[in-house]
């Protein structure tokens, strides 16, 4: 369908891709990944023709479609949503005009119209209707939604207009640039399980991991300048990518080790006239080696440092708790009468339909709206930390980069750790006196969680924190949240990021909430069960209950509460065991480098270099430390399992 020969593209003296070639192929269903400014929208604007290469040529298969969805568009439209889906293709409104014109004119017999009805049929018109109703319901339109204007929309609804229609019609290939990126977690998945059963092309960017593997065949990875096409899903690449760099990394040591060796040789013997020719010998082995010496790639993590939140100071049990509360947007109401308690420890995600109230509700958990009516009462020692969608609710436009994150200092800090955090999150040099409102997403983004990690709060607010973020980002961000130990509340369409960081799902929807002690896959299992909601705030159910039906039905909730509290306590020891396991793990290795370099100490070489033995001699003073640190820890955790 598509070949690309010797493909290079810069701007200035930045070379995004140089000599790249590539084939895109008909049953291809590509997933491709690279950080963030590598090139991967540029790419997309070169096979569309929107962009001229810098060299090297790019060939379009003839009668090739393509549909192409952007991050952001201007999507200006006088359809209605359903329209739009049926009525806004080109080739088929030329058909359809062809068709009534040779029906008009009697020719519905001819040869011409029978080719004309052939070709509606292959482009799907005669079930359009009925196909586009569908999608649009999987995209989270509503049927009274299909009769509105798609210039009234919000941009975000645009955009699901866009991809409904692009899914509507037959495209030989579909360009997809983060397609969840307007949807709440329940689209994405309805999207992840029709782009899985998808009979076509398409190469799609998306950071969410959980999404490419279940969804891609093919995955191409660009960096570096150069891009790699790898047979298999996302899953399967890191897999092979894995087994290659410690193949690599296996053949570096053996290869370092000759090389000691080598010099170790040549250092003692190039003074001997006996010994000169061996030295000889081995200083042209040296110089091969050289030659084809083996390189390790970096282990890209680098979109965002490898951080971890600091220990905050730890919240009492009840982190936050709303009491009858209100809230409406004009005749809109949103909530009523609502009682609501978040508990320390809870990493919960507020799943359910766009327009259901979830981030009207982590707005009131962050004080950053007002209620109408009711109590917001925050719990003792609970300092929060609200990452917001927009960004720019959280962040002073005018401000540099390095005054911003001053500004989250609780005290004094000194310039060089703001500069030293702000360079974790890849703001280096004069990036710091960048104004804010020039920032990129992905920026503005990384500028938040530098600033939570300069005053790390213990109730962190959390709205789709994961926007505009590369894979490597996601992945750091994961594995700093799943060490964290406060609380969370967030929202997020990333299913990966759902899967990693929740363990517990609170379901929102028509102003009540569900509750689900257990992390994503067990909501998923249970959700179509009939639960109580959360203080539904409606008025008593009218007529008398008998007492025997209300024994029955409190029995029934105090055994279901005793079934999550247990669930709930296993999870508690589980994440205990995990830390145990780890801090083992951890004395292991101290032990085997405390071993090691007790070896070293003993060798006579060593022992004569001074300046190694105090090191050596202060390192084993520091495991010796560290393995008692491990083992109190280790007992502390241990009893708190006896405890529970």
């Amino acid at each position: 369908m598509i070949t690309i020969t010797n493909l290079s593209k810069s701007y200035g003296s930045k070379i995004l891709f140089e000599d790249i070639s590539l084939g895109i192929n008909r049953g291809e269903k590509i997933g491709l990944i690279g950080p963030n400014g590598a090139g991967k929208t540029t790419l997309f604007s070169l096979i569309l023709g929107e962009l001229e290469p810098s060299s090297g040529d790019i060939q379009v298969n003839r009668n090739v479609h393509i549909g192409y969805l952007p991050q952001e568009a201007s999507f200006n439209s006088a359809h209605t949503v359903l329209s739009e889906l049926t009525e806004g293709d080109e080739r088929i409104m030329r058909l359809k005009e062809e068709k009534d014109k040779l029906e008009e004119s009697g020719q519905a017999g001819s040869g011409r119209y029978g080719d004309v009805l052939h070709n509606l049929e292959a482009l799907g018109y005669f079930e359009l209707e009925h196909k586009a109703k569908k999608i649009l319901m999987g995209l989270g339109f509503k049927e009274k939604d299909f009769s509105r204007p798609v210039n009234e929309m919000s941009g975000g609804w645009q955009m699901r207009t866009l991809l409904g229609k692009l899914l509507t019609y037959h495209y030989d290939l579909l360009l997809l640039d983060e397609p969840t990126n307007y949807l709440d977690l329940n689209a994405a998945l309805w999207l992840k399980d029709y782009l899985a059963d998808f009979d076509g092309t398409f190469i799609m960017i998306s950071h969410d991991k959980a999404f490419l593997t279940d969804v891609t065949n093919y995955t191409l990875i660009l960096e570096n300048g150069a891009i790699t096409k790898v047979h298999g899903n996302y899953e399967q690449y890191e897999r092979i990518k894995e087994e290659k760099r410690t193949y690599l990394l296996r053949q570096f040591k053996e290869q370092e080790k000759k090389r000691q060796q080598l010099q170790k040789f040549i250092g003692r013997f190039h003074a001997q006239p006996n010994k000169a020719a061996s030295v000889r010998a081995k200083r042209r082995v040296m110089e091969k080696m050289e030659e084809v010496k083996i390189i390790v790639p970096e282990d890209r993590r680098e979109s965002i440092g490898k951080f971890q939140f600091p220990a905050a100071r730890r919240s009492g049990y009840q982190v936050m708790a709303l009491q009858k509360i209100s809230k409406s947007y004009g005749d809109i109401q949103v909530y009523k009468d609502f009682d609501f308690e978040v508990s320390q420890g809870e990493k919960a995600v507020l799943a359910g339909e766009n327009g259901a109230g979830k981030s009207t509700l982590l707005k009131i958990l962050a004080g950053v709206v007002d209620i109408d009516s009711g109590t917001r009462t925050v719990g003792h020692n609970v300092e929060i930390g609200y990452f917001s969608q927009t960004r720019m609710d959280i962040l002073s436009q005018e401000n540099t980069v390095l005054q911003e994150a001053y500004s989250a200092a609780p005290g004094f800090m000194s310039e060089e750790n703001i500069r030293t955090i702000l360079g974790a999150f890849l703001f280096t040099g004069d990036d710091s006196d960048k104004k804010v409102k020039v920032l990129s997403g992905g920026e503005k983004s990384r500028l938040i969680l530098a600033k939570l990690l300069i005053n790390p709060p213990n109730f962190l607010l959390l709205d789709e924190p994961t926007t505009h973020l590369d894979v490597d980002a996601v992945d750091a961000l994961v594995r700093a949240l799943a060490a964290y130990e406060g609380t969370i509340v967030f929202i997020s369409h990333d299913i990966y990021f759902v899967r990693c960081v929740a363990n517990m799902v609170f379901e929102v929807k028509e102003g009540k909430v569900r509750k689900f002690h257990g992390n994503f896959d067990y909501y998923l299992e249970k959700k179509d069960e009939d639960r109580g909601f959360i203080n539904e705030g409606k008025s008593k159910p009218e007529g008398r209950r008998q007492q025997a039906d209300l024994s029955k039905e409190k029995a029934k909730e105090e055994e279901r509460l005793k079934k999550e509290e247990e669930k709930k306590r296993k999870a508690h020891n589980a994440a205990l065991h995990s830390k145990i396991a780890v801090l083992k793990k951890e004395r292991e290795e101290l032990r085997v480098e405390s071993y090691a370099k007790s070896r070293a100490l003993s060798d006579s070489h060593i022992y004569r270099d001074e300046e190694t033995a105090k090191q050596y001699g202060r390192r084993l003073k520091e495991i010796g430390r560290r393995v008692l640190e491990i083992d109190d820890e280790i007992r502390q955790l241990e009893g708190e399992i006896a405890r529970m």
